[in-house]
């Protein structure tokens, strides 16, 4: 009897020996690959002996000897789930909970928030100008839109930005600014997050503007027809 209950603690106990190593193998070798960063963390795949190693949206795979990287799309043929993808979304849900509402242009419905969306805008941009007469339908849904700063488009588009961010009424300055105003008559010298949102996009591969993050992390690039968002917003919900 004691040893039918003892061989299961023994082969629990193997495996957090083997698991242990195999963090001590893959910790060491990264750190000679690449010795700058710092990795956020390891967890054990369902392929037997590959771990996911990921340094914020960089996503490794690992054998626990620490001697084979693959990078790439980790899928499993049964479900024909996105591993890495379902990684990374969890990932981009905390990095947009941690921003509070005070360093963005928010736009809250007046009933029930049932989902967010966050988006990476520009004034210049005709796809954001597009998305932003989207609003009042998304707010309707009981979407809350959250932007955030990319002016990559237009030389005066950092300027216009700022602008909006320095404004008493953020969302009358966005408001304007969608429109084509240049918002000349509002001072943007105070100070404003673009420098953390261009490097939060950057960080997140957004190539362009709009780029949409919901609240549960899901990501898309460039204009999207609001029923098919909402759809996904709440239907993640």
């Amino acid at each position: 009897m004691f040893v039918k209950r003892a061989l299961p603690l023994a082969i629990l106990l193997a495996a957090f020996t083997s698991t242990a190593a195999a963090t001590d193998a893959i910790e060491e070798r990264m750190a000679q690959v690449i010795p700058d960063a710092e990795i956020d963390s390891i967890q054990e795949t369902g392929m037997e002996g590959v771990f996911e190693v990921r340094y914020g949206t960089e996503i490794f795979y690992v054998s626990g000897d620490g001697q084979y990287l693959l990078q790439g799309n980790l899928i499993d043929l049964e479900t024909r789930d996105n591993l890495t993808q379902e990684s990374l979304r969890g990932v981009r849900a905390d990095m947009f909970a941690a921003i509070d509402d005070g360093e963005l242009v928010v736009y809250s419905p007046n009933g029930d928030t049932r989902g967010v969306l966050n988006v990476f805008t520009d004034p210049n941009c005709p796809y954001c100008r597009e998305l932003h007469q989207d609003i009042p339908q998304y707010l309707e849904a009981g979407i809350k839109v959250r932007y955030l700063m990319f002016p990559v488009l237009g030389r005066d588009s950092p300027q216009i930005m700022d602008r909006i961010w320095c404004a008493d009424d953020r969302e009358d300055a966005m408001d304007r600014a969608k429109v084509g105003d240049k918002l000349e008559d509002i001072d943007g010298s105070c100070d404003t997050p673009q420098d953390m949102h261009m490097a939060l996009g950057q960080q997140l591969n957004v190539r362009g503007t709009p780029a949409l993050i919901t609240e549960d992390g899901q990501q898309m690039s460039g204009y999207q027809e609001p029923e098919a968002v909402i759809e996904r917003i709440i239907g993640g919900s």
